[in-house]
């Protein structure tokens, strides 16, 4: 996607835009994830259970909230309308939007995922299960952008909740398939984590997929012509 350098000031303020909006709600969410990370620091089998169901509830409401909020009320609130008015290209809006969402739920994302690896490392639970954590938290990353590929492209609430409640309900089944795979289910209580193949191959096709997806809604956006 092309961005005139005269444009970059517009879309850095889009950007901050949706932060200001955004950044109570992320503020809690956090706070929130401290308090499961908490639970999984207990370090019983019942805690860490509750907590890893727990953080994998918040990684999705959070990526929802943003897809939800910053994208799809836009349209739904007719701010579309008011921001394609103001001196920026719909090109460049599109291109601020998929930014700033990003941003707005890797960097939570990230901070989550490494909050449960340190938890993990620091207490008595099995390091074994790091691969799992990691194969699961990058499918949730994976479904994110999913449906935030759906809402930039569609502006669609009732498109985009049917894919997040496809993506959610199939992150079910993605669980019970590897925990089935003897090369991850027989490493889960190893005192060291172990990527063998298996493990390696997955997370590398779901960062393969992740990429895929977010190249082609920056060249699907790139030719799009109407965003009203």
């Amino acid at each position: 996607m092309t961005i005139k350098a005269n444009n970059m000031q517009m879309i850095k303020r889009l950007v901050f835009k949706d932060w200001e909006l955004m950044k109570k709600g992320i503020a809690a969410y956090m706070v929130a994830g401290i308090v499961t990370l908490g639970i999984m620091g207990m370090a019983t089998a019942i805690s860490f259970n509750i907590g890893a169901t727990l953080m994998i509830t918040l990684l999705i409401v959070i990526g929802a909230r943003s897809s939800i909020e910053s994208i799809v009320n836009e349209k739904k609130d007719q701010t579309l309308p008011f921001i394609l008015s103001l001196p920026v290209t719909a090109q460049d809006y599109a291109f601020a939007k998929l930014l700033s969402n990003l941003a707005l739920y890797v960097v939570p994302w990230l901070i989550l995922v490494l909050g449960m690896l340190a938890v993990i490392v620091t207490t008595p639970i099995y390091n074994g299960v790091i691969p799992l954590v990691i194969l699961v938290s990058v499918y949730i990353l994976a479904a994110y952008c999913c449906y935030l590929a759906t809402a930039l492209l569609t502006y669609s609430e009732g498109y985009t909740i049917a894919v997040m409640v496809v993506t959610n309900l199939l992150l079910n089944g993605f669980i019970i398939v590897i925990l089935r795979l003897p090369e991850i289910n027989q490493t889960l209580e190893a005192a060291t984590a172990s990527w063998n193949a298996t493990s390696l191959m997955i997370v590398a096709a779901e960062l393969t997929f992740i990429a895929v997806v977010l190249f082609l809604t920056s060249y699907l956006q790139k030719r799009k012509t109407n965003f009203l």
